[in-house]
Parts: structure tokens; sequence; C-alpha cells
């Protein structure tokens, strides 16, 4: 969308004009053929409150942890779950199974990718 130019007479500045600026290709307009894997490098916080619970529990009764039996326990089997299903993620990526569609980290979309290269 244009903003007209009596919206500029204001400022003092009228916009540039699209034809006095050439397009300038300086790096090719073609994407590569990798990603890089710094993004999935990220932290990953699991059970986050289950544990703010615990905390609670644990500052309400002085931290004396025979009190909180069940938040303990709670949180335990939480974290359980979450290492058996990161456990589970790594097996399929080490397997090197390709879903596309899915969330997909570097390694697998680096394979994905070699399948179906961009041209020269």
């Amino acid at each position: 969308m244009r903003i007209p130019t009596a919206l500029y007479a204001a400022r003092g500045r009228s916009p540039q004009s699209e034809k006095d600026v050439p397009f300038q290709e300086i790096l090719p307009l073609r994407l590569k053929n990798t990603v890089s894997g710094k993004a999935d490098s990220g932290s990953d916080v699991a059970c986050l409150q289950e544990m703010g619970v615990l905390f609670a529990c644990l500052k309400d009764n002085e931290f004396v942890e025979k009190y909180c039996h069940k938040e303990i326990s709670q949180f335990q089997n939480c974290f359980k779950c979450y290492m058996d299903r990161k456990f589970e993620a790594k097996k399929t990526v080490n397997q090197g199974i390709v879903q596309p569609g899915s969330n997909l980290n570097y390694k697998q979309l680096n394979k994905y990718m070699r399948r179906y290269p961009n041209p020269l």
C-alpha cells in the first residue's frame, strides 16, 4: 500500500521513487541446501509447572520433604515421561526416519533437503 505524498509534505520529505533505485543482486536469490543446527541447541525446560508446585509446597512446609510426598512423586513422574519422550525422539533421529510435515530437527531437514536439492 502506498502512502499519499500529501502526508509526506508535512514532514518535508517525499518518498524515494522505486524506478530511481535499481535492484542489485548481491547474493544469489535461492536457498542453501543445508540448515545450520544453531537453533536446535536452545534450552529445553521440562515439568516447570510441577516444579513450581513442588517448591511452593516445600516453602510452605519449611523444606521438610515428608510433607510434600505427593508433589515429589508428581514431579518425578513428569520428569520420567519427559525423559522417555526425549529418548524416543533421539532414537527416531538416529534411525534417520524423516516424516515430512512434522517438526524436524536440523539433521533430518538436511537429509530431506539432500533428496531434493536446489538447482544451480
